[in-house]
């Protein structure tokens, strides 16, 4: 049994190193996959190895590892917090308030420190032979309501991007993303099984979690490699490239002019579901050539300039409200909009008025 469990650490630890070396290799140190190596590697190596050094008697070593072990336990579910707002949020920085998050792995991380080196071995020998220590018992209690914490505020958080997501842009946008919030639901029912198995034998910290936490991370890895490291409705719709070359104003004007014009042809901002990758390909732009253009000429991006379009064609319908038979709240749909609410949020943004307000007023001007 202890060789098995040795194998399940051993290689835990080698797969992990070898996900985070991709991660960071393919983020340049920082943006989504830069923070999926922060959570595959932080909350779950130190504490493997710590289990592998403890078991195999290496005990200089196990001694280094019990503070950072139990302080980075602690850090999972602020990773996951963190992980979830910079993927969904493109104001999202970095800020010192955020250190609040990391305050129990810092008490934790001390309080390991000053624990003299007897006792945090005696504690050590204590574990091995499958039971708790109070410092354990503490820290499971904590992850705990961490878990009690953070993950509704996870789901309530995914659960508010989706609707404003699909209220003001497009499918696409919450199909690009739609893995983090499944990646959430997978680790909340590994975690669970995780804890259960805990309650019933608690020696399955040694193996199980390893275990679980690989399956995971395979997922987090694998989705943040294949699909587009950048935030949903973000300004900059395509990720930059410094190589790029720069495009004068009267390029970005004539780009804009030719979508503009493929739009009044086409009415292709009327459907729901439209994209930019869809878009480009349609109108035969490549994608960083029109978000560059959109951004860098209109200073909006993407989905504000459908929308305008979609506002303009509302416009016309709720002009034609007398002679057509339209309602207010019935042209939203033939305008490319998801829902009345959407329709309006965003009708007032640009317009500065509601539909019937806006109406109303250009009535007593036309009189």
């Amino acid at each position: 049994m202890k060789e098995a469990i040795l194998a399940v650490n051993a290689a835990s630890i080698a797969i992990l190193l070898f996900f985070t070396a991709l991660l960071l290799a393919t983020s340049r140190y920082h943006g989504a996959r830069g923070w999926a190596a922060l959570v595959t590697f932080v909350p779950t190596v130190p504490v493997y190895l710590y289990n592998f050094t403890r078991m195999m008697g290496w005990h200089g070593v196990a001694l280094f590892m019990f503070p950072i072990s139990f302080s980075v336990n602690t850090l999972l579910m602020p990773l996951l917090w963190l992980f979830a707002r910079i993927n969904f949020d493109p104001d999202f920085r970095w800020r010192p308030v955020h250190l609040l998050h990391f305050l129990p792995a810092i008490v934790f991380l001390v309080l390991g420190l000053l624990t003299p080196e007897a006792q945090k071995m005696n504690t050590i020998r204590y574990e091995m032979g499958g039971d708790d220590t109070w410092y354990g018992e503490v820290n499971t209690i904590l992850v705990s309501l961490q878990i009690l914490v953070y993950y509704p505020a996870i789901f309530i958080y995914l659960y508010r991007k989706k609707k404003a997501i699909a209220d003001t842009t497009s499918d696409a946008e919450w199909v690009q993303k739609l893995w983090i919030p499944r990646f959430m639901i997978l680790f909340f029912v590994l975690f669970v099984i995780v804890m259960v198995c805990y309650e019933i034998w608690p020696r399955t910290d040694a193996w199980l979690i390893q275990i679980i936490n690989v399956i995971s991370m395979t997922y987090l890895v694998y989705c943040a490699l294949t699909n587009q490291s950048m935030p949903v409705s973000a300004t900059d719709e395509m990720p930059k490239e410094q190589d790029a070359p720069a495009m004068s104003i009267e390029q970005m004007r004539k780009v804009c002019d030719a979508a503009s014009e493929y739009l009044a042809a086409s009415k292709a901002y009327l459907k729901p579901d439209i994209s930019l990758a869809l878009f480009s390909k349609e109108a035969n732009i490549s994608q960083r050539t029109l978000s560059r253009a959109i951004n860098g000429y209109l200073k909006i991006n993407f989905f504000e300039f459908i929308n305008r379009m979609r506002v303009e064609e509302a416009k016309q319908k709720l002009m034609d409200l007398e002679t057509s038979g339209y309602n207010i709240d019935s042209i939203y749909e033939e305008c490319g909009f998801r829902s009345r609410s959407s329709f309006f949020m965003v009708f007032k943004k640009i317009e500065g008025k509601s539909p019937a307000a806006w109406l109303e007023n250009r009535n007593k001007h036309a009189s």
